[in-house]
């Protein structure tokens, strides 16, 4: 049976590097002007979360590399923010584990459907190019870049 998903092994280096632009691109659209950091820790709390896994902050540390101030700070914004929440963890009560809210899963959800639509249109875009053998020329390059940016911009994130 086919998988309903694009297969990326086949993306031209223009192609794959289009979707690193455009996941960066999502990504300052949702978090704004955070630094790196800010970003790996919500990142490295969503995949924790997806695979069943309640982090601790000594858990984000180990897995980011970051000091535990930092993380701090980071996971205080998601929690000021509503994404997630702290709770004692029942087997160790000496432990807080950061759960993920309703807020926090709808935010997640509308992010996946957001970079799985980018991937489709990079797909899209790099079969065409493929088959055409055209490439964009610099101001058409441009005007979908500034077209991909004016829409990023009317993104609601939840």
């Amino acid at each position: 049976m086919a998988s309903s998903e694009p297969q990326f092994s086949h993306l031209t280096t223009e192609g794959q590097m289009a979707i690193f632009w455009r996941i960066l691109h999502l990504t300052t659209v949702i978090w704004g002007n955070f630094p790196a950091g800010q970003l790996l820790v919500a990142l490295t709390m969503s995949f924790l979360h997806n695979r069943g896994v309640n982090p601790t902050l000594g858990d984000l540390c180990k897995a980011t590399g970051l000091p535990k101030a930092t993380v701090s700070r980071y996971v205080s914004w998601q929690l000021e923010q509503g994404l997630a929440k702290e709770e004692i963890d029942p087997k160790d009560r000496r432990r807080r584990v950061l759960m993920r809210t309703k807020r926090g899963q709808h935010a997640w959800d509308w992010q996946i459907e957001k970079v799985q639509l980018l991937f489709n249109d990079v797909v899209e875009q790099s079969e065409r190019s493929r088959r055409t053998g055209r490439k964009f020329d610099s101001s058409e390059l441009l005007a979908v870049m500034k077209r991909l940016t004016d829409e990023s911009k009317q993104l609601r994130h939840p």
